[in-house]
């Protein structure tokens, strides 16, 4: 599926549920709000883009797309991520970069695969810069991704 990013798009048509081969899905720069529903159905999906769009929130749904190894919802006005999200245990890359998040699931840690902070927007792991982070403390980020997840973790 092409041409979906740069088009104002707001939303998709719900018949596209039935897409369940898609494996990658581009909707960046558009003025999405919420992500489409028929997206959580697509559950082949290993790349999906959200970045530059107008998203607040990601439904408790996104643990539904168990392939996902890839999610970039940079540049949106995220608040909170779903603890669900946590589920997503292939995920190598999550992008949310320049969000308004001002703390991270504790259940985080259970992303193993995402391995480190990452800074260049090719590397994989945990892209987490340009937010208003009152927990963890910028300080916490610091010691990279095994900082941030002995600081989550149930002692």
């Amino acid at each position: 599926m092409r041409g979906l990013a740069n088009n104002q798009i707001t939303g998709l048509p719900v018949s596209l549920a039935t897409m369940h081969n898609l494996t990658k899905l581009n909707l960046s720069h558009n003025r999405i709000v919420h992500i489409p529903t028929c997206v959580y159905s697509m559950k082949g999906l290993v790349f999906l883009h959200l970045a530059c769009n107008r998203l607040e929130t990601i439904a408790d749904q996104i643990q539904d797309l168990v392939n996902l190894k890839i999610l970039i919802v940079e540049g949106n006005s995220i608040h909170t991520l779903p603890k669900t999200l946590c589920f997503l245990e292939s995920l190598e890359l999550l992008n949310v970069d320049f969000n308004d998040l001002q703390s991270v699931p504790v259940e985080m840690y259970q992303l193993s695969r995402l391995g480190r902070l990452a800074c260049h927007p090719l590397d994989k792991g945990l892209h987490i810069i340009h937010n208003p982070l009152l927990k963890p403390i910028q300080e916490v980020l610091q010691g990279g991704l095994s900082g941030l997840y002995n600081y989550l973790k149930p002692t």
